[in-house]
Parts: C-alpha cells; sequence; structure tokens
C-alpha cells in the first residue's frame, strides 16, 4: 500500500514537472540559442520511460502528446501518435537493449529527439512540397534542437533514477 502512494505522489510530481516544462516552451519563454529551441519535455520523457514499465512510458507519451497537440503548430493528432509509437520504442529500446546509465539515457535521448524532428519534418515541410524550407528547418533548427534537448537529460535522468530508487525503496 505504502508503495502505491509512493508511486502515485511521484507520478503527480512528475506530471507538474512535464505541465511546468511545456508551459514554459510554449508560453514564449523559452532557452533557445540561436535557431535550437529545446522540448526538454521530450528528454524528460526520456527518463520516465528508462525507470518505468512499457505501459506508464506509452501512457506517458501519450498525455505528453496530447497537452504538446493543444498548443502546438503541427497538424492534430500529431504529436499523441507520435510521441505514443516514439515513447513505445523507446521503452523497448532502453528495457531490453539499452543499458541504464546516463550514456545510454544520452544516446537514447538523442535518437528520440531526431526521429521526432524528423516526423515533424515530413509532416509540416516534405509532404506539404517545401522542400527548401524544409532542409533549412532541419539544419538550422531541428538538429541543434534535437542535440540541446539531449542536453536535458543528464539532470532528468538523475531525477528519475533517485525518484524511481524511492518507490522501489518501500518495504
Amino acid at each position: 500500500m505504502k508503495k502505491n502512494r509512493k508511486a502515485l505522489l511521484i507520478a503527480l510530481l512528475n506530471a507538474a514537472i512535464f505541465f511546468i516544462l511545456l508551459l514554459f516552451h510554449y508560453s514564449g519563454a523559452s532557452i533557445k540559442i540561436a535557431g535550437a529551441n529545446p522540448i526538454s519535455a521530450l528528454a524528460l520523457l526520456v527518463a520516465v520511460i528508462m525507470f518505468s514499465s512499457e505501459l506508464t512510458g506509452v501512457c506517458a507519451g501519450i498525455l505528453t502528446g496530447i497537452v504538446m497537440d493543444g498548443v502546438a503548430a503541427t497538424p492534430a493528432g500529431f504529436n499523441t501518435v507520435v510521441l505514443m509509437l516514439l515513447s513505445f520504442a523507446a521503452a523497448i529500446l532502453s528495457h531490453y537493449i539499452f543499458n541504464r546509465n546516463v550514456q545510454s539515457a544520452a544516446t537514447l535521448c538523442l535518437l528520440f529527439t531526431v526521429v521526432y524532428y524528423i516526423a515533424r519534418w515530413l509532416v509540416t515541410f516534405a509532404f506539404a512540397g517545401d522542400l527548401e524550407g524544409g532542409f533549412n528547418y532541419l539544419i538550422v533548427t531541428a538538429a541543434p534542437s534535437a542535440v540541446y534537448t539531449t542536453l536535458f537529460i543528464i539532470p532528468f535522468y538523475y531525477l528519475q533514477k533517485y525518484l524511481f530508487s524511492k518507490i522501489n525503496s518501500v518495504r
């Protein structure tokens, strides 16, 4: 019973952190450097996925996607579908292929964000026929943003490692 209560508190804490990160990102008060604008919630999502079950990771991806779809300029449902699929893939990779260390977390986060930005490029530029603007987006915005987003995995990885150790330490 105590373990379930701690797990619920940690889930609520993570939900609050996700909400604050997304609010900060979409309010215009971001920490943009040149063309790179990180989506720090994606890094937190990868950290949560690494320490939770596959189902919890996919649910976190779906909920994050729903919130992002509510405010993002991408087509409706894009973030929900892409983050659900990426969360499932990241959960499988993190549990069966990658180790649970910060280097694996950074690699998984970079892969996660690169695939996210490529999917976003496909939907917003390539399928729309704007290839010239699309390649500019990939090189000037998406690539630096993916790398910049990956830097956020370091504090989020250690935060999730600490939080999930607290769940598992309850007897």
